[in-house]
């Protein structure tokens, strides 16, 4: 069996930074400016000049325990290591909007709930931890307890509209009211009065659900399949970075299953997904990883195409839609996200569309410089794997126990296949199957022997073995 787990990582190993000085000149100053935490690392430094302790004036030894000044959010968001095309670089507009989503998806776990300004997310009033309630002994059932901390919540929101309620009429802050006093503090932060700002924020006052446990959970299952996933967007001349979207839509969760019907890791609705899989009462395609990501090329392709080669646009549309972003755009009277969300909002241009594009990004950075926030995570190792086409239709249960494979495994390769699987349904003819060497072999009569010419034996998944699905 392929799926393996690496040894978790207990140290941050340090290397050095070729680019480190450029990009502090470049910042500005950002280095010293930054609020700066310490860690313990155990490292071979290599070239310590280069190391950020030194370019801050902190002395290091290169072959011992040292101090390691691990950068904030300002610095990873700065792009500090250039890890990440300039495509998707930050702009001006969208960093407040971008480092929000950024703290839900490293900072806050689904225990902190974020009570913040959907206009303006950014503005938290209160994070709220209910982390006690749902570890008490009491009440013993699990979902009695997360009904005991989702009132709370809304006790918190509660207050906090009534504080809202209290300033937007104008009247004085009572220092004695914690609530007043949040809002004051973090509606200061906009232009404008501070009743006009709470008149507004009454309206648009929400709560976030923290992510980091389920973007650690992420992390770990990516491997699988990140490296064949950035193979068939090099094969569409298309951005690797692109594939970090599935931490925001699914957390490579290949189940995960929207209450709106979208599925997989990129949560294809079932209209858009047959526009580009096979999508129907047996196989669904949407669920198979490498099968979606192709579909996923193809389409944002499509949407960058048509959408002024723009990135922002087209990722966005990926959530809202071409024609549906066309009217935001046109509302706006402009091509700039920025301007589109600030001017284009409507019912139709929720929260969801206005923040889909920064909370992209901000798993993109999340997930390029997770070992500066996450430890100890069990990696699974990519799947190795031939993608193959039948020569004829055959049951499904036949081809699984012809395979040699355990059913765990044949559907680990082919998720896609459960139902027909569970059911027994025919498998047609140049159906494309997921299978590693061994299955690959004793198959070898049930396969086309055009895919037996084009998949030769590969370490990895590869450009031979990524067919035209």
């Amino acid at each position: 069996m392929r799926i393996n787990l690496l040894k978790p990582k207990v140290k941050l190993q340090a290397k050095p930074v070729p680019s480190l000085k450029r990009k502090a000149a470049k910042m500005g100053g950002l280095l010293l400016g930054v609020n700066l935490a310490l860690i313990l690392v155990t490292a071979d430094m290599g070239d310590s000049s280069l190391h950020p302790a030194n370019l801050l004036g902190t002395s290091s030894e290169s072959t011992q325990e040292v101090k390691l000044l691990a950068p904030n959010k300002d610095l990873i968001l700065s792009d500090y290591k250039d890890l990440i095309g300039e495509d998707f670089h930050i702009p001006e507009g969208l960093k407040d909007r971008v480092g929000f989503w950024f703290d839900v998806y490293t900072k806050y776990d689904n225990n902190n709930r974020i009570i913040h300004h959907s206009l303006y997310p950014w503005i938290v009033f209160k994070v709220v931890d209910v982390t006690e309630i749902i570890n008490a002994e009491e009440p013993r059932v699990r979902w009695l307890r997360n009904v005991k901390a989702d009132k709370f919540v809304a006790s918190e929101m509660a207050a906090f509209r009534k504080a809202l309620t209290h300033l937007s009429r104008g009247k004085a802050v009572d220092t004695s009211n914690e609530y007043q006093v949040a809002v004051e503090k973090s509606l200061s932060l906009l232009p404008g009065t501070l009743k006009q700002n709470a008149r507004k924020a009454l309206r648009e006052v929400r709560v976030q659900t923290g992510q980091r446990n389920f973007f650690a959970e992420g992390l770990e299952v990516s491997p699988l399949y990140l490296k064949g996933m950035e193979e068939i967007f090099r094969n569409n001349k298309l951005p690797v970075e692109l594939t970090r979207l599935p931490f925001v839509e699914s957390s490579f969760n290949k189940h995960a299953k929207s209450k709106v019907g979208a599925s997989g890791l990129w949560q294809f609705m079932d209209s858009t997904g047959r526009k580009f899989m096979i999508v129907q009462e047996h196989i669904d395609e949407r669920t198979s990883p490498f099968k979606a990501t192709e579909a996923a090329a193809r389409l944002l392709k499509e949407n960058h195409m048509i959408l002024k080669r723009s990135w922002p646009l087209a990722l966005t549309a990926w959530n809202h839609g071409p024609s549906g972003l066309r009217r935001a755009m046109k509302k706006a009277g402009s091509h700039d996200l920025t301007d589109i969300i600030s001017k284009g909002r409507s019912a139709n241009f929720d929260f969801a569309s206005s923040n889909f594009y920064s909370e992209f990004l901000a798993a993109l950075f999340a997930e390029r410089y997770h070992d500066e926030m996450f430890e100890n995570l069990d990696y699974e190792k990519e799947l190795d794997l031939h993608t193959v086409k039948l020569a004829r239709s055959v049951g499904a249960k036949e081809l699984l126990r012809l395979s040699g494979l355990t059913k765990e495994d044949f559907l680990l390769f082919n998720p896609d296949l459960k139902r027909a699987v569970d059911r027994n349904a025919s498998v047609p003819r140049g159906f494309t199957l997921m299978l590693d060497d061994g299955a690959r072999t004793v198959l070898k009569n049930l396969l086309s022997k055009e895919s037996l010419r084009t998949s030769a034996v590969k370490e990895k998944l590869s450009e031979a073995d990524i067919v035209a699905l």
